[in-house]
This record gives C-alpha cells, sequence and structure tokens, in this order.
C-alpha cells in the first residue's frame, strides 16, 4: 500500500475542513421531526448521533413508538400536541351501532430529512479506478426523505417514510400499521402489517450504527455468487407481516414472514421468506423501557450510559428467485430462466453498553442451495437456435462477522471503529474473504444536523463467484490476475444529514 503524498492529505483536509465549518454555520432548523413535535420534546430524548436510539429511545421504538408506560400511563398521556377528537369516547361504549373514536394531530405529522455523502478515493487505490477520480461531488445531495408516523389511537400506530432520490425513482420504502397489545399483558403481543422498516432479527433496529447506515453488514451473500440476487438478512424494507412482543420487561421475541424476492425480468415467487428471534438484556433500561432497572441506574444527564448486556439469536429461510444465465438468445437478448435459491440462516450477537462505550458484534451463517449460474448458451448451426446452457446445482455457504466499539466524549461527538469479514466457500474451489475496517467519528453539529466522517480499509484474499467484492456492501478491492491476496485503503467519506 503506497502512502498518500502530502498534497493529497493537505487537499483532503481542507475539503473536509471547508465541509466541517459550512455545516456549522448553518442556521439551527426550527422545526424537528414527527414524534418530537408529537411529545414536544427534543431529538435528544430517543437520540444520541440520530439515528443511533438510546436505550429510553429502543424502548420507545419497541413499544410501536409509544412512550413507556409511567405509573399505568397511557401513550396518549405523553402527547403534548393539539389533537383533533374524530368521535367521542362515549362511542366506544355504542359499538358497533357507532363507529370506533380515534384522534388526529391538529398539525400534519409530517418531517423531512434530506442526506448526502462525497468520498475521497485514495490516489492509486481500486476505488480510485473503478470512479476515475480522486474527489467528485456527485452525490453531495443523495436522497429527500419524507416521513408520516403517529397514533390513531393508544394501541395503533403507523409510520411511512418516501424517499426521492436524486437518481433514481421515488420509493415507497416503509409503509405500515403498529397494532400492540393485541391480547394479554402489555407489549406480550403485538401485531406489525405493511412494507415493515426491516425484519425484526435482533432487539435493536436496522440503523442503530454510528458509522454505517446498517447494524449488521450490508452483505448480499447472494449477490456474491449470482450478480442477479439481491437479497441482504435484515436490511430491507419488506412487505409482510411479523408478530412480536416482550415478556417480562427482559426477553423479546418475533416471528415474521415476509415477500421474497425475484431477479429482473422474473415473476415474484410465493413469498416463503420467515424467520424468528429471540432476545434477552440484563442490567440498564429494560426492553420495554419498564418494570425495574438493573443494578445501576441510569444516569440522566447521560441518557445513552448505562451497564447492560443485549443477546440475540434469529434463524431465517428465504428463497432467491435467480436468473440461472442458461437461458437461449432471442433477437440478441438472453431469456431469463428461473433457478430457485433456497436459503438458511443462522445467527446471534451481543450488544454491551458500559458507561461511555458501546460495543457490539455478531456472526452470521448462511447456507444456499443452488445460487450459482450455469453455462451461457453457445451457438449452433443455426443461429436462431443457439444451444441452451447447462444449469448449476452446486450448494454454498458463507460466514459473516461483524463488530463495532464507540465511546461518547460528548453527547454530540462519538468516534469509532468497526470490523466486518465476509468469507464465502464453494464447493469446487478455495474460499474468498473479504475483511474491512471502517474507522470514523460521528457528530451532531445542532441535534438535527450529523455529519460522519469514515475511512476504508480493506483486504481481500481471493475472489467470489461473480469476480467482484462488489455486492459486499460496495466494497471496491480485488486482487488482480496472478494475485491472491490484497490489502489498502481505499476512501474516506463525509456524509451529512439534516432533518426537520
Amino acid at each position: 500500500m503506497r502512502l498518500v503524498p502530502r498534497r493529497a492529505i493537505g487537499i483532503l483536509m481542507s475539503v473536509v475542513i471547508g465541509l466541517l465549518t459550512y455545516f456549522a454555520n448553518t442556521r439551527e432548523a426550527k422545526a424537528v421531526p414527527s414524534f418530537a413535535r408529537k411529545y414536544q420534546t427534543s431529538c435528544l430524548t430517543c437520540h444520541t448521533v440520530y439515528p443511533v436510539l438510546n436505550p429510553f429511545g429502543e424502548a420507545f421504538r419497541r413499544n410501536g413508538y409509544r412512550f413507556p408506560s409511567q405509573g399505568g400511563s397511557v401513550d396518549s398521556d405523553a402527547v403534548k400536541s393539539p389533537m383533533i377528537a374524530l368521535g367521542q369516547e362515549e362511542y366506544k361504549k355504542t359499538f358497533p351501532q357507532s363507529v370506533w373514536p380515534s384522534a388526529i394531530p391538529e398539525s400534519v405529522p409530517l418531517s423531512v430529512m434530506i442526506n448526502g455523502e462525497s468520498t475521497v478515493n485514495f490516489p492509486d487505490s481500486d476505488a480510485h479506478k473503478a470512479a476515475g477520480n480522486t474527489f467528485g461531488w456527485g452525490g453531495l445531495v443523495g436522497e429527500f426523505h419524507l416521513f408520516a408516523a403517529g397514533s390513531f389511537s393508544d394501541t395503533l400506530t403507523y409510520f411511512s417514510q418516501v424517499t426521492i432520490p436524486t437518481d433514481g425513482p421515488v420509493d415507497i420504502e416503509t409503509a405500515y400499521v403498529l397494532w400492540n397489545d393485541v391480547v394479554g399483558p402489555a407489549h406480550a403481543v403485538n401485531l406489525w402489517l405493511g412494507r415493515l422498516f426491516s425484519p425484526s432479527i435482533s432487539s435493536f433496529g436496522l440503523h442503530s450504527d454510528y458509522l454505517t447506515d446498517n447494524y449488521m453488514p450490508p452483505t448480499s451473500i447472494v449477490g456474491l455468487y449470482n450478480p442477479t440476487g439481491t437479497t441482504t438478512i435484515g436490511a430491507g424494507h419488506s412487505d409482510g407481516i411479523e408478530l412480536n412482543g416482550i415478556l417480562m420487561h427482559r426477553f423479546d421475541w418475533s416471528i415474521g414472514w415476509i415477500a421474497s424476492t425475484a431477479a429482473t425480468g422474473l415473476s415474484n415467487p410465493n413469498a416463503e421468506d420467515v424467520y424468528a428471534h429471540i432476545g434477552i438484556k440484563s442490567g440498564g433500561v429494560a426492553l420495554d423501557g419498564e418494570g425495574k432497572y438493573g443494578p445501576n441506574v441510569p444516569d440522566p444527564a447521560k441518557p445513552w450510559a448505562e451497564k447492560s448486556i443485549t443477546i440475540d439469536a434469529f434463524a431465517y429461510h428465504g428463497i432467491n428467485l435467480l436468473d440461472n444465465g442458461t437461458g437461449t438468445v432471442a433477437g440478441g437478448t438472453a431469456i431469463p430462466v428461473r433457478q430457485a435459491d433456497r436459503f438458511e440462516a443462522v445467527g446471534a450477537s451481543t450488544r454491551v453498553l458500559f458507561d461511555d462505550f458501546d460495543m457490539h458484534a455478531g456472526v452470521q451463517l448462511e447456507r444456499h442451495h443452488r445460487p450459482y449460474p450455469g453455462t451461457a448458451a453457445t451457438p449452433g448451426t443455426d443461429p436462431a437456435a443457439p444451444f441452451p446452457g447447462v444449469p448449476s446445482y452446486t450448494d454454498s455457504t458463507a460466514v459473516m462477522q461483524y463488530a463495532e466499539l464507540d465511546y461518547v466524549v460528548y453527547p454530540w461527538l462519538v468516534p469509532g471503529v468497526r470490523y466486518e469479514y465476509t468469507r464465502t466457500t464453494f464447493e469446487s474451489s478455495n474460499p474468498a474473504s473479504l475483511l474491512r475496517i471502517i474507522p470514523g467519528v460521528a457528530a451532531l453539529v445542532r441535534p438535527d444536523i450529523r455529519v460522519i466522517l469514515t475511512g476504508d480499509i480493506e483486504r481481500a484474499y481471493g475472489l467470489p463467484f461473480t469476480q467482484s467484492w462488489a455486492p459486499a456492501g460496495g466494497s471496491i478491492v480485488a486482487p488482480g490476475p496472478g494475485v491472491l491476496s490484497k490489502f489498502e485503503a481505499e476512501t474516506i467519506t463525509l456524509s451529512a444529514a439534516v432533518a426537520f
């Protein structure tokens, strides 16, 4: 790995300082997101450096976006924004002769977030070769998000998110209804239906990581075997239904059934993706924010700090409907051929909070059946009728590990380092592996203005079946012909988000 020239370092530091100065001088937004408006409270009630939640915020999320109960209270007792009643409470007594009453906020429960990033590619790195530049402004304004969130009653809530990217179509990422406390004790059984934020295969949410966008690695294992595969376990916004709950304040569980995925050009298969998860937390704030604290009561001046350990385990079965690449050619275009890759995954993780330290780690094993593309069709004596290819029904196995250590220096400044490791094994060749080290720092310039600065150091041993590590979270490094292993620094990325 070659050292970066002083001139490049000087340019990089000037850019970083300039951008940080710009965001530091941005006027403080007077508006705040939906839940802050609803409860008339700061975003810091639930977040550290958003979107990471503190223990109270995680309890709020697990409770179906409702404030944890204090002395038998209900969620509406904590609401501070003016509400408009849709019917009278007495109508409950005359139901079904009357419509069950509800309430809506006086103001539209919308909030907005704008985010983007800019990347510096180290000279002579594979990232530089792929991008063709050291620095570019592309992506500085990446996405516009519109959120709507609130409640219909003390047990029925909703959450939705529409994303407008600068380089793609409008996407309804999330839109689901949460029916909480369906039966039994409070929080024991909940039913969530719609386009879920993500499958609950951990006690923590999808964006519970300071340095990257995903708590678990954003690695599409099937994408390393077949370029038409896109499934990433635990990271997608999927249509489906989930039952979940919290028992005795310290145990949480979930069972879900969501839509399976299909390659472009193929019809969607029958929904076959199912998963189950269990978790337990010892110490600190309970999973539902209620009941007794652990041995150490949190410090109100440091709501992120506690002494606790949370342990999770999950199992997942799904199907990827892939194009096996054996289709004959019609008019110069290959016809997609369906091949079902059924797969199983199991995983375990832990998260330890020790005062200002935050550490989480996990491992995940995936077993895929028939993920490989076969041999392509070959020309015959008749150009209009080539010989079809031969499919491959070989199995494969992959393992992923990840860990991150963060330290809350101040409520607005959190440095950390993240480790991700992916290893794919093939039945007919040597395994290939990718190691990523991501140092960085997350900071709040204002409660609703966030910046994250990260680096990316990678070591690749061999290449996956697709001959590219790009599906593994966008990694770039790749050994060349005759080179088995390669280690280099790839990029430095500055991302920013503004919510209001």
